[in-house]
């Protein structure tokens, strides 16, 4: 039935309805990538934590990819020699990405679609399969008045039913959020009848997913500027704040940016953002939730907490022993190496949303138990970056599929109480 949802929408789009059209309005003309080998050295860290540069990457193996003008880089290049350049016109490596055809074909993963096909996608969704989709037509308004969507999947009638929560697209230019939480959901869905793992877990547990993290910031890279990252907050000399540096806990602190010209900049109070505050309300009143994923890209990685200390969180073993078993899974369907770390292993990050999927903050009212927080960073490792084709879409959710099952299957089994007994 889900797959009647994608043709139906596909046609549509074939006969021309007014589903929007991409476009771009800003250049990045002198614009260059760097690699940087260790992002353990002192230089290095200043590049990463400098207003004016924009990390895309940072990877387990110590090398960070960061965007940056062409002048910078010919300043630093003497005093730098851990940094090469990898991509040496960055527009040039945009126009690339964009000649790449629309291709409308009987599978609605076969390319990204924008913000209204995406929610009449989970609408038709929903109204196709009435007895496990539920669709909330918004949890709250974005800060330009778009709706945050969310859908609820299940067969349990029961009130207190365990539940686990996805939300995506919160980094606006990581399309491949969206589009692999609409897979795995659609697996879920058109599966539940014919694979016994989908029908314990949809008998046993809900799945909340809130598609538009941030909704603005998604249409924008759709009408102005691919590579937009944060919300579209007006600012007085630069837009938007990085929604997932404004979650309220350990707000302010490194990893984070006072500037609102920063990509990091974390806004001017904790849960600032309409996006942000929608989303923190609409997870503590759909309690227990017993795991969460926020889901980004690039550089296959499973991060658990913390990203705001080096100190171990208390259930360290568990977490790293499901991001484990996480990373196994994944590399099961395509050979593809995903890495399971703490996010501070990775990088410094303060206000994030899967720190606080798993503070005190979310787990006090959530009904006895801890939410079990995750960031999980899809494909690539660096060739496409944010800009993968939608060849990757289908593998990439392919992978996810057992991935998100095993996830499931084992806090299901094991949930983190809370209070500790």
């Amino acid at each position: 039935m889900a797959r009647l949802v994608a043709v139906s929408l596909l046609l549509v789009a074939i006969l021309g309805s007014s589903l929007a059209v991409y476009k771009r309005t800003v250049t990045y003309s002198g614009q260059v990538v760097v690699r940087c080998i260790s992002k353990d050295s002192e230089r290095t860290r200043t590049l990463l934590e400098h207003d004016s540069t924009d990390v895309w990457a940072v990877r387990a193996d110590g090398s960070a990819d960061i965007r940056m003008h062409r002048d910078l880089y010919v300043q630093m290049q003497s005093k730098f020699p851990e940094c090469f350049l990898i991509i040496d016109d960055v527009e040039a490596f945009v126009r690339e990405a964009e000649s790449t055809k629309l291709n409308y074909t009987a599978d609605w993963f076969d390319e990204y679609h924008e913000y209204e096909e995406i929610v009449n996608w989970y609408k038709d969704l929903a109204s196709q399969n009435p007895n496990i989709v539920k669709y909330v037509e918004s949890i709250g308004k974005s800060v330009e008045g778009r709706d945050q969507p969310a859908v609820h999947i299940t067969s349990s009638s029961s009130t207190n039913v365990k539940r686990i929560y996805f939300q995506c697209q919160i980094h606006a230019r990581e399309w491949i959020s969206g589009a692999t939480c609409m897979y795995v959901v659609n697996y879920l869905v058109e599966n539940y009848a014919s694979d016994p793992a989908v029908k314990d877990l949809l008998d046993n547990l809900e799945f909340i997913v809130v598609p538009f993290t941030n909704p603005d910031g998604y249409a924008y890279t759709w009408s102005n500027d691919r590579l937009w990252r944060k919300n579209r907050r007006k600012g007085a000399i630069c837009n938007g704040v990085d929604l997932n540096r404004n979650y309220p806990d350990h707000w302010g602190g490194g990893g984070s940016s006072g500037n609102a010209c920063s990509e990091t900049y974390r806004g001017p109070s904790e849960a600032s953002e309409p996006e942000t505050k929608n989303t923190v309300s609409y997870f503590k009143s759909n309690g227990p939730i017993i795991g969460a994923i926020d889901w980004h890209s690039f550089s296959q990685l499973i991060l658990r907490p913390y990203g705001w200390t080096s100190s171990n969180c208390p259930d360290e073993a568990q977490l790293k022993a499901i991001g484990d078993g996480m990373r196994d899974e994944a590399f099961k369907v395509h050979g593809k190496r995903y890495t399971s770390e703490r996010a501070i292993d990775l990088y410094l990050t303060t206000g994030s949303a899967s720190d606080w999927f798993y503070c005190d903050d979310a787990a006090e009212s959530n009904k006895g138990y801890r939410p079990a927080g995750y960031t999980i960073e899809l494909r690539d490792t660096g060739r496409y970056g944010f800009l993968l084709p939608p060849s990757e879409i289908i593998p990439t959710g392919q992978e996810m599929v057992p991935t998100v099952i095993y996830f499931a299957q084992e806090l299901l089994k094991n949930p983190i109480p809370y209070p500790k007994k």
